[in-house]
Protein backbone atom coordinates (compact mmCIF):
# COMPACT_ATOMS: atom_id res chain seq x y z
CA UNK A 1 0.00 0.00 0.00
CA UNK A 2 1.08 3.51 -1.02
CA UNK A 3 1.32 6.69 1.12
CA UNK A 4 0.85 8.60 -1.47
CA UNK A 5 -0.74 8.12 -5.30
CA UNK A 6 -0.59 10.79 -8.23
CA UNK A 7 -2.41 11.24 -11.49
CA UNK A 8 -1.90 13.53 -13.82
CA UNK A 9 -5.08 15.71 -15.16
CA UNK A 10 -5.70 18.43 -18.30
CA UNK A 11 -7.47 21.59 -17.34
CA UNK A 12 -9.81 22.68 -20.42
CA UNK A 13 -9.99 26.28 -20.34
CA UNK A 14 -13.13 28.15 -22.53
CA UNK A 15 -13.57 31.77 -23.48
CA UNK A 16 -16.76 33.47 -24.43
CA UNK A 17 -17.68 37.02 -24.95
CA UNK A 18 -18.87 38.89 -22.01
CA UNK A 19 -21.78 40.25 -21.65
CA UNK A 20 -20.84 43.16 -19.53
CA UNK A 21 -19.72 46.65 -20.69
CA UNK A 22 -16.13 46.09 -18.03
CA UNK A 23 -14.95 43.06 -19.73
CA UNK A 24 -14.54 41.70 -23.43
CA UNK A 25 -14.09 37.65 -21.96
CA UNK A 26 -15.48 35.74 -19.28
CA UNK A 27 -12.89 32.86 -18.63
CA UNK A 28 -13.65 29.54 -16.98
CA UNK A 29 -12.51 26.27 -16.54
CA UNK A 30 -14.74 24.18 -18.73
CA UNK A 31 -13.57 20.51 -18.02
CA UNK A 32 -11.16 18.21 -16.54
CA UNK A 33 -9.34 15.07 -18.56
CA UNK A 34 -8.09 12.38 -16.77
CA UNK A 35 -4.77 11.20 -18.32
CA UNK A 36 -4.54 13.93 -20.81
CA UNK A 37 -1.52 13.76 -23.35
CA UNK A 38 0.97 16.24 -22.52
CA UNK A 39 1.00 20.03 -24.23
CA UNK A 40 3.09 22.61 -24.44
CA UNK A 41 1.61 25.42 -22.22
CA UNK A 42 -1.87 26.08 -23.35
CA UNK A 43 -3.20 24.41 -26.57
CA UNK A 44 -6.81 25.37 -28.64
CA UNK A 45 -8.35 22.78 -29.15
CA UNK A 46 -11.94 23.89 -30.13
CA UNK A 47 -13.59 26.90 -31.48
CA UNK A 48 -16.88 27.78 -32.49
CA UNK A 49 -17.56 31.20 -33.43
CA UNK A 50 -16.28 33.17 -30.36
CA UNK A 51 -16.22 30.58 -27.83
CA UNK A 52 -12.67 28.78 -27.94
CA UNK A 53 -11.76 26.14 -25.35
CA UNK A 54 -7.69 25.41 -25.02
CA UNK A 55 -6.30 22.70 -22.91
CA UNK A 56 -3.18 22.51 -20.83
CA UNK A 57 -1.46 19.08 -19.08
CA UNK A 58 -0.28 17.47 -17.33
CA UNK A 59 -1.02 18.43 -13.86
CA UNK A 60 -0.70 16.40 -10.94
CA UNK A 61 -3.46 15.60 -8.11
CA UNK A 62 -1.71 13.60 -5.00
CA UNK A 63 -3.58 11.68 -2.87
CA UNK A 64 -2.10 11.66 0.47
CA UNK A 65 -2.65 8.34 3.41
CA UNK A 66 -2.93 11.68 6.11
CA UNK A 67 -5.56 13.57 3.94
CA UNK A 68 -8.00 10.64 4.16
CA UNK A 69 -10.98 12.12 5.97
CA UNK A 70 -11.07 14.94 3.13
CA UNK A 71 -11.24 12.47 -0.21
CA UNK A 72 -14.09 10.84 2.14
CA UNK A 73 -15.99 13.85 2.52
CA UNK A 74 -15.10 14.98 -1.19
CA UNK A 75 -16.94 11.65 -2.35
CA UNK A 76 -19.68 11.68 0.68
CA UNK A 77 -21.33 14.75 -1.03
CA UNK A 78 -22.71 12.29 -3.57
CA UNK A 79 -21.01 14.99 -6.69
CA UNK A 80 -17.18 14.19 -6.03
CA UNK A 81 -14.98 17.29 -7.55
CA UNK A 82 -11.88 18.39 -8.57
CA UNK A 83 -10.82 22.05 -8.22
CA UNK A 84 -8.36 23.93 -10.39
CA UNK A 85 -6.74 27.43 -9.48
CA UNK A 86 -5.55 29.78 -11.88
CA UNK A 87 -3.28 32.79 -11.34
CA UNK A 88 -3.61 35.72 -13.80
CA UNK A 89 -0.65 35.56 -16.59
CA UNK A 90 -0.24 39.17 -18.33
CA UNK A 91 2.15 37.74 -20.48
CA UNK A 92 0.21 34.40 -21.94
CA UNK A 93 -2.72 33.71 -24.33
CA UNK A 94 -4.80 32.46 -22.48
CA UNK A 95 -3.92 35.11 -19.85
CA UNK A 96 -4.24 32.13 -16.96
CA UNK A 97 -1.83 29.92 -15.39
CA UNK A 98 -2.63 26.97 -13.32
CA UNK A 99 -1.06 26.95 -10.05
CA UNK A 100 -2.45 23.70 -9.26
CA UNK A 101 -5.16 20.92 -9.20
CA UNK A 102 -6.75 19.15 -6.18
CA UNK A 103 -9.64 16.86 -4.86
CA UNK A 104 -8.62 17.85 -1.54
CA UNK A 105 -12.24 20.45 -0.50
CA UNK A 106 -9.53 21.85 2.42
CA UNK A 107 -6.73 23.06 0.25
CA UNK A 108 -9.47 24.52 -2.51
CA UNK A 109 -10.83 26.17 -0.03
CA UNK A 110 -7.46 27.69 1.11
CA UNK A 111 -7.30 28.87 -2.34
CA UNK A 112 -10.60 30.55 -2.15
CA UNK A 113 -9.74 32.46 0.74
CA UNK A 114 -6.63 33.96 -0.55
CA UNK A 115 -9.06 35.46 -2.92
CA UNK A 116 -6.97 35.75 -5.64
CA UNK A 117 -7.23 34.59 -9.40
CA UNK A 118 -10.02 31.63 -10.12
CA UNK A 119 -10.62 28.53 -8.63
CA UNK A 120 -13.07 26.27 -10.28
CA UNK A 121 -15.17 23.39 -8.69
CA UNK A 122 -15.42 20.71 -12.12
CA UNK A 123 -17.39 16.90 -11.33
CA UNK A 124 -14.89 14.48 -11.25
CA UNK A 125 -14.63 12.30 -13.95
CA UNK A 126 -16.25 8.27 -12.70
CA UNK A 127 -13.30 6.84 -13.63
CA UNK A 128 -11.36 9.55 -11.74
CA UNK A 129 -13.57 8.62 -8.61
CA UNK A 130 -13.14 5.31 -9.13
CA UNK A 131 -9.24 5.83 -8.77
CA UNK A 132 -9.79 7.74 -5.05
CA UNK A 133 -12.07 4.94 -4.19
CA UNK A 134 -9.52 2.53 -4.31
CA UNK A 135 -7.11 4.50 -2.54
CA UNK A 136 -9.67 5.27 0.01
CA UNK A 137 -10.31 1.14 0.31
CA UNK A 138 -6.30 0.48 0.03
CA UNK A 139 -5.61 2.98 3.31
CA UNK A 140 -5.52 1.16 6.84
CA UNK A 141 -8.24 2.72 9.09
CA UNK A 142 -7.39 5.88 11.00
CA UNK A 143 -6.48 5.36 14.44
CA UNK A 144 -9.37 6.19 16.83
CA UNK A 145 -8.38 10.04 18.75
CA UNK A 146 -7.12 9.74 21.77
CA UNK A 147 -6.94 12.48 24.32
CA UNK A 148 -3.83 12.73 26.14
CA UNK A 149 -4.05 12.87 29.68
CA UNK A 150 -2.07 15.95 31.36
CA UNK A 151 1.25 15.16 33.39
CA UNK A 152 0.72 16.11 36.88
CA UNK A 153 1.58 19.97 37.54
CA UNK A 154 4.75 20.14 38.79
CA UNK A 155 4.97 22.37 42.03
CA UNK A 156 8.02 24.87 42.35
CA UNK A 157 10.13 24.12 44.86
CA UNK A 158 11.44 27.48 47.38
CA UNK A 159 14.96 28.44 46.17
CA UNK A 160 17.02 30.66 48.07
CA UNK A 161 14.63 31.28 50.95
CA UNK A 162 11.69 32.97 48.58
CA UNK A 163 8.32 31.69 47.99
CA UNK A 164 7.52 30.59 44.54
CA UNK A 165 5.78 33.52 42.44
CA UNK A 166 3.57 31.14 40.97
CA UNK A 167 3.40 28.33 43.41
CA UNK A 168 -0.42 27.46 43.70
CA UNK A 169 -0.42 27.58 48.07
CA UNK A 170 1.32 30.97 48.26
CA UNK A 171 -0.46 33.25 45.27
CA UNK A 172 0.49 36.66 45.60
CA UNK A 173 -2.66 39.03 46.24
CA UNK A 174 -2.82 42.43 44.88
CA UNK A 175 -2.40 43.64 48.10
CA UNK A 176 1.17 43.10 48.13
Amino acid sequence: MAKEVSRQFGVVLQRRPAVSKWADWVWSVADIVPDAPATDGWREIAREGDVVRYMNAPFTATLYEKMVEAYDSNIETGQPAIWVALAENDAGDPPWRVIGVTVDPYQAQSWQEAGEGLVERIALAPDAVAWMARFLQEVPEAPAFRKRRRDSAKVEEPQFGKTPIFSPEHRRSEQD
